[in-house]
């Protein structure tokens, strides 16, 4: 009895853990507007480790391989952007005080709001942005996350389409 009450209270705590992590899910629950404009996308572990086999650059599929999970919410409508990025940062205020800010931007363009918290050898990454179409992004990104690889990547993607634009505006004839 003493074992299957102890089993009961790992997995339980193992849920609750898991759950409190699971920003896009927890926000979407409070979302009780039935004709809300929101898009949710979840990309599962068995996708990640699909798209790391698949996928040419060894950083890339590293970085993927590490995931546990990608999950995203997007909006088109300027106004029910606004609205729902304003909840979601309530939300974050709320329930995620533990989390350390990494990247906050407040500019007439953008408006960026990027909490971590690392937790043994999980990270959990939550993005809220409004860019300068007024278009919602809330990005949840949890997993065995190294900072400098996503750094990387991102420099690497910069520099191709910096290359890419360079190249198609001296290659027109």
């Amino acid at each position: 009895m003493k074992k299957i009450v102890t089993i009961i209270f790992t997995l339980l705590m193992t849920a609750t853990t898991l759950m409190a992590g699971d920003f896009v899910s927890r926000f979407m629950g409070t979302i009780t507007e039935e004709n809300n404009t929101l898009n949710n996308v979840n990309i599962g572990k068995k996708m990640l480790d699909k798209m790391s086999d698949e996928i040419g650059d060894k950083d890339l599929a590293k970085l993927f391989r590490n995931l546990n999970s990608i999950r995203i919410i997007t909006c088109d409508n300027i106004q029910d952007s606004r609205f729902y990025f304003n909840k979601a940062n309530e939300f974050l205020k709320e329930n995620y005080a533990d989390y350390d800010e990494i990247v906050s931007v407040n500019d007439p363009k953008n408006k960026i709001n990027t909490v971590l918290k690392k937790e043994n050898n999980n990270t959990d990454i939550i993005l809220i942005s409004l860019d300068e179409e007024g278009k919602l992004s809330i990005i949840n990104v949890s997993g065995k996350i190294d900072l400098e690889s996503f750094s990387k990547l991102s420099n690497s993607i910069y520099d191709k389409n910096l290359t890419s634009t360079e190249d198609s505006l001296t290659h027109k004839e």
